[in-house]
């Protein structure tokens, strides 16, 4: 149970680099704010919740019986390791570089989507982003791997799909609570200092990944 806690503690953090990074939700809930008030965050977050629960426990259930299998962890490991290392680099040199700012996170949103509401817009703007599908294709993946590993059955995963959708809901009700509220709080160089540091967690763990996969490929290895 210690090491499942570890686990969630480890996917928080590493959950709320991928919502820090600007990408469509972020935009929307920075334009939304300012444009709807301060609780569109929150109604896309669950939108985006609505489409995140389901698709994890298709992929737990799925492929559960794969996941749980030596090789096939050991592989999504070190494809989980590979992109973690690969964002984690992204983020230090953007932030770094001062190329990643709030301003240019806040891109004009799509009225087309947004006239069904901000809940709907968050399940739209969720499925038509690629990175999103590989993140869980890859990343995710592997820590469902994990979670499916140390304890079987739902009440893990409720936890990990629980742990994972309040970053989103911190980061996205944040952003747009603070941006309609008229409170410029966060501002370009703390964005930066946020993005720097979740970019040291996601090479931290993206050497765990690589090690963990390594050693389950070598117990996947045939004997002699």
């Amino acid at each position: 149970m210690s090491e499942l806690l570890l686990l969630y503690g480890a996917f928080a953090l590493i959950s709320l680099s991928g919502a820090l990074s600007p990408g469509p939700l972020t935009a929307l809930a920075i334009s939304e704010g300012a444009r709807a008030g301060r609780w569109a965050g929150a109604a896309i977050a669950v939108g985006h919740g609505l489409v995140e629960g389901p698709a994890v426990f298709a992929i737990a259930y799925g492929l559960g019986i794969w996941l749980r299998q030596p090789l096939v962890s050991g592989l999504i490991g070190l494809t989980g390791a590979a992109v973690l290392l690969w964002m984690g680099y992204g983020l230090a040199v953007g932030a770094w570089r001062g190329q990643l700012t709030l301003a240019a996170a806040s891109g004009a949103p799509a009225p087309s989507v947004l006239r069904f509401g901000h809940m709907p817009a968050g399940v739209i703007f969720t499925l038509s982003n690629p990175y999103w599908a590989l993140w869980w294709a890859t990343l995710g993946a592997a820590y469902i791997a994990r979670v499916v590993t140390l304890q079987p059955g739902p009440l893990a995963l409720f936890g990990f799909v629980f742990v994972h959708w309040l970053t989103d809901l911190a980061w996205l009700g944040g952003l747009s609570l603070l941006v309609g509220s008229g409170r410029g709080l966060i501002g370009d160089r703390g964005y930066r200092v946020i993005l720097l540091i979740c970019a040291a967690f996601l090479l931290a763990f993206g050497g765990y990944f690589a090690g963990s996969g390594l050693a389950f490929l070598m117990r996947a290895r045939p004997a002699g």
